[in-house]
Order: structure tokens, then sequence, then C-alpha cells
């Protein structure tokens, strides 16, 4: 009886391990997420109900019916950094005004992973999009204007080291527009603050990034004698100059 009882509770611990490891493969998070380690990034930060509307807001961007990249189907999409995957999840959330904070959330564990892993181009494309999210979406939230300037000062402190990655991944192509420049300079100038605004497009002309420095300059130049030495500050945050 003796036996009988220890070959009974050998099979049931050997059935209870065989149960725990069909559980944990069930809760583990595959896809793209999965991959790049964000399973428990995803499953901490959204609620059930916030992943299934995620998960269905990003399989509705043409991808096969039925598809879930994000956390069962690998290799349907273009990415090749947990910073670039986040980044695109951010963009098809950026749709409706509702979905902001989801977005904001999915950007903070970019630019957190891209810090992470030095991957400056990642960050720079971090912060493009914030400021296209916060852009779009200005006239709804108080604090947008304020989100797009900081976005606009982290892209352009990182500048000089994003121009030098750009140059050596691609020698052959000039450098891209640089957002964080076109739109900081742009904010500057719509509050008289011409003086600030074309140092702004100078030193992003300095550096080599695509525009037309010279002539947003020289424009800005014949505006100087209307330039308000006791503007309001551009950013409430107190984000400071550029």
């Amino acid at each position: 009886m003796l036996y009988m009882g220890n070959v009974l509770r050998r099979r049931m611990d050997a059935d209870m391990r065989v149960l725990k490891r069909l559980l944990n493969k069930q809760i583990e998070t595959g896809g793209e997420l999965g991959y790049f380690g964000l399973g428990e990034w995803w499953k901490s930060t959204f609620s059930t109900a916030e992943r299934q509307y995620v998960e269905r807001t990003f399989g509705s961007g043409g991808l096969p019916s039925g598809a879930r990249p994000l956390t069962r189907d690998r290799g349907l999409l273009n990415v090749s950094t947990a910073a670039g995957l986040l980044t695109l999840l951010a963009d098809r959330l950026s749709n409706r005004p509702e979905d902001r904070g989801l977005a904001c959330r999915v950007l903070a564990k970019a630019e957190e992973r891209a810090f992470a892993e030095d991957d400056i181009l990642g960050l720079h494309f971090v912060y493009h999009q914030m400021i296209r999210l916060h852009c779009r979406w200005k006239a709804h939230f108080a604090d947008a204007l304020d989100r797009v300037f900081a976005a606009c000062h982290r892209q352009i402190r990182l500048a000089p080291r994003t121009a030098e990655a750009f140059r050596e991944r691609f020698p052959d192509r000039p450098l891209p527009t640089h957002l964080g420049y076109l739109q900081a300079a742009g904010m500057l100038e719509q509050q008289n603050a011409f003086s600030q605004a074309i140092e702004v497009c100078r030193q992003a002309g300095s550096e080599g990034w695509s525009g037309n420095w010279e002539w947003r300059i020289q424009r800005m130049a014949r505006r100087l004698p209307e330039e308000r030495h006791s503007m309001k500050p551009i950013s409430g945050s107190g984000m400071g100059e550029i």
C-alpha cells in the first residue's frame, strides 16, 4: 500500500508539472511583444479590455484577417527593435483623441527601451511620433502644446548623435527633415520670438538637416523689429530654451 501510494503521488506530481507548463504556456505573450521581452509590461500596463482593444486596432491596419502580430503571429511586421515596434503601435493608436492616453503609455515604454539599448535612431523616431501625436490633438487637450515642445526639446538635444547615426547607416543619402527643429521654429515664430526661431533654424542647417532653413531665416529676419521682448514662456513646463 505504501508503494502504491508513492507511485500515485509521483504520478500526481508529474501531472501537476505538465499542467503548470501548459498554464504557463497559455499565459506567456508571444508575437512581437513576446519576442522583444515586452510581455510582462503589456500585461501590467493595460487592462484585459485595453489589450483586446489595442490588438483589434492594430490588427485592422492592412494585416491578414484574424492576425495577431502583437501577441501571437511573428514575422508580419517590418520591425527590428523594441522601440520600432512600440512606435508603430503608438502610430496606430493616434487616430482618435480617446486613444491618446494609450499611445502615451506605449511611447513612454518605447523611450525607455531606446535609452536602455542606446538605440539613437529609435529614440529619434519615438520623439517624432510624440510630436505628431500631440500636434494632432492640440485642440482637444490643454497640455498638448507643452508636450509638443518638450518632445521637440528632447529630439533636438539628440540631433547631433542622430545625424551621425543616419550618416553611418545611409552614407549615400542626405539627412531627412527634422520634425523637432521644424515644429520648435514654427512655435517660436508664432509667438514672435524671431531671434530664438532663427537660432533654431541656423542650428538645424549647420547640422545638415534637410529644409529651407535659409529662406526661413531671411523671412523672420525681416520681422525682427516686431519681436516681443516680454513674450510669455513657450512652455508651461519650464522646459527652457532649445
